[in-house]
């Protein structure tokens, strides 16, 4: 497995990125990730639980960096006890060089990476706008880090800034399902990054299918409008969007043939076969606002998607 994707898994389980950590919590690629700059020696710990009657107790221990072992004295028997100095080696994560290293392999230009990369502290971070294959159009690339403890006002105030030009993706060490501002994706790192011929390698195709559902022939306009897998097309959309599963669903159900009428229908009518577990239209596209931009009210308790007739 890619180093990338194993400091990924490693970092998404800890509780916080600002405190030193075990070394052996990074799991057996450390002194890789070491040498990379992802982590710092941070030194070691200055006690440990040894064993007392039926429980523990914290004794001091004495390092001998050049032994590579550390000691303490068992409150048991009064004996030396020896162990691995690399047992209680401490590890200072630093995510933004391998935030760097990885706009870097996803070949984000220079010019386009992002100056701020952290946006939600120890949750999510800007790696920078990737070009779409084929086009003049760049995607917003975000790297989210322990999503189901992400404050998600955070998280979701940042996603939804128009500042970003468009829908992007962002990355995680697992993929999970949340319904995102503003149609960005979620996506596991896993599926574009992999290990080639001992190189890591990114998988630039998956990703732009990714980023751009509908191809289109280089400097060829998208058409006015079309619904293909979870891609959208709208008339007075600049550009094609990627709705999340559960937008795409409820889209479906209130698309109509080409050269025929978009059908009015309500959210019961809708939802019935679209089944997402929301409460409204508003409630599935996170506000009134976003819902008026697909789907407009066009009597009491009727809607229509906004194509042309």
């Amino acid at each position: 497995m890619s180093l990338y994707l194993r400091f990924f898994a490693a970092i998404d389980k800890l509780p916080s990125l600002n405190t030193p950590v075990l070394a052996t919590a990074l799991g057996r690629e450390w002194s890789q990730f070491l040498q990379r700059g992802w982590v710092t020696d941070e030194g070691h710990l200055t006690h440990v639980m040894a064993p007392f009657l039926d429980s523990e107790c914290e004794v001091e221990i004495e390092a001998d960096p050049d032994a590579g072992c550390y000691r303490y004295r068992s409150p048991l028997n009064g004996r030396t006890v020896v162990q691995p100095l690399s047992e209680i080696a401490l590890c200072g994560i630093q995510i933004e060089p391998w935030l760097a290293d990885l706009a870097l392999l996803i070949d984000i230009e220079d010019r386009r990476r992002a100056s701020r990369p952290c946006r939600t502290p120890n949750h999510l971070w800007h790696l920078g706008d990737l070009r779409v294959a084929g086009t003049h159009d760049f995607a917003p690339v975000f790297v989210g880090r322990a999503w189901a403890h992400a404050p998600a006002d955070d998280t979701s105030s940042v996603l939804a800034d128009s500042v970003w030009p468009r829908s992007g993706v962002v990355l995680q060490a697992c993929r999970t399902h949340s319904v995102l501002p503003r149609d960005h994706v979620i996506r596991a790192l896993d599926e574009f990054v992999r290990v080639d011929g001992g190189q890591d390698v990114f998988d630039a195709s998956a990703f732009d299918r990714v980023l751009h559902g509908y191809v289109t022939p280089s400097g060829a306009p998208e058409p006015v409008e079309f619904f293909q897998g979870n891609r959208l097309k709208l008339p007075h959309f600049p550009e094609s969007r990627e709705l999340s599963a559960e937008r795409a669903k409820i889209v479906k159900q209130m698309w109509s043939a080409d050269g025929k009428a978009a059908p009015e229908v309500s959210w019961v009518e809708v939802n019935r076969i679209a089944n997402t577990g929301y409460q409204s239209f508003d409630d599935a596209f996170g506000s009134k606002a976003e819902r008026e931009d697909v789907i407009d009210l066009v009597k009491r308790g009727k809607y229509r998607i906004r194509r042309n007739p």
